[in-house]
């Protein structure tokens, strides 16, 4: 189970949905599931293109947040039991044109 360390650009983005609690129940879920198990399907992980180490996790049909495994394996995959960075929660697309 890796350790999930939001970054404060994580946390701007997060303090936007303040007030919406439905989304706040969907991140939640997201990132329980991310702590839990990585490669859980439900995620639908995807590498970010234009970033080198980046990863995407859905949170629903409009929003995912990115991250940054901390660690790589021998092989150039990431350690999933590494802790985790926390990039950004943005709709998806924007998420995808600024990852970090």
């Amino acid at each position: 189970m890796p350790k999930l360390i939001p970054t404060e650009k994580f946390i701007e983005d997060a303090e936007h949905f303040r007030r919406q609690p439905e989304i706040i129940k969907k991140i939640a879920k997201t990132l329980g599931l991310l702590e839990r198990n990585p490669l859980h399907p439900g995620l639908h992980l995807e590498r970010i293109v234009n970033d080198p180490t980046a990863w995407a996790a859905r949170v629903d049909q409009r929003y995912r947040l990115s991250f940054d495994p901390e660690k790589t394996l021998p092989a150039g995959n990431p350690d999933w039991s590494a802790p985790l960075r926390l990039l950004r929660l943005l709709d998806h697309d924007d998420l995808y044109r600024h990852p970090r």
